[in-house]
């Protein structure tokens, strides 16, 4: 099916690019967030671009859209550039090309697992902790000693202590569930099953999910580049998540 030719046209007004940079844009978000039609990832850039797809696209095409992608606001990091475009000359826009001793395939890793993995591994973490909150936190002020798994409670006592022993620095956050880290979001939920039951329909399939990511995290945390497979991982759990959420009706 053809992409609707108005909605094109105004986008292309509003990006001030060419067809053919369009084109660019729409084949890198395919790239980006897994299997859909050329057609599709041009509605998915102009919905990141905060354009009303409802004024152009009838409700059925518009929910696969909005199914796609996430609903946050677009940054700059999840759009991707089209060729030919200026860049900035401010001093915060430069980037190092070379440092002593490493290699410049691991300066052009640096810049991908900066700019496109970390951002995301970063929302979909966060979003998890918020629904963690918001669905536990109905059981009272004292939610997480009730809810959270003992081993949880140790690992995340265990950062706190360690966080004061440095009182001049700033605090993670003033909840224990900002000291939980990626697996122990997921032992949470786990621990309590029927407070997430409408978001996550399978949930052995979610362990292996989290547990996956999490080795992908963790190398992404201790700065080893990491290979294609991994970087496709980020963006699926990114985009399934997202899916999981809007199914349930959580924005």
């Amino acid at each position: 099916m053809a992409t609707n030719s108005k909605l094109r046209k105004d986008l292309l007004l509003l990006l001030d690019i060419t067809k053919q940079g369009l084109s660019y844009r729409a084949k890198k978000i395919k790239e980006s967030y897994g299997p859909m039609t050329t057609e599709e990832a041009v509605y998915v850039i102009a919905h990141m671009q905060g354009m009303d797809l409802s004024t152009y696209l009838p409700i059925a095409t518009l929910d696969r859209v909005r199914a796609l992608v996430p609903r946050i606001s677009p940054t700059k990091t999840m759009e991707p550039k089209a060729p030919g475009r200026k860049k900035s000359s401010g001093a915060n826009s430069k980037k190092a090309s070379s440092y002593p001793l490493v290699k410049p395939s691991y300066m052009k890793a640096a810049k991908t697992l900066g700019e496109d993995c970390y951002p995301l591994l970063f929302i979909a973490e966060n979003s998890i902790r918020e629904l963690i909150t918001l669905r536990l936190s109905g059981n009272g002020t004292n939610w997480w000693d009730l809810a959270a798994p003992s081993n949880v409670k140790q690992n995340v006592q265990r950062t706190m202590n360690k966080e004061a022993r440095y009182p001049y620095r700033d605090k993670r956050g003033s909840h224990p569930i900002f000291y939980a880290n990626f697996i122990d979001l997921r032992k949470v939920i786990d621990a309590n099953r029927p407070d997430f039951q409408d978001v996550i329909i399978d949930f052995d399939r979610f362990r292996v999910k989290m547990e996956e990511i999490y080795m992908v995290r963790n190398n992404l945390a201790h700065c080893v580049p990491l290979s294609k497979d991994d970087i496709t991982r980020i963006y699926l759990f990114f985009r399934d998540w997202a899916r999981m959420m809007e199914t349930a009706g959580i924005k």
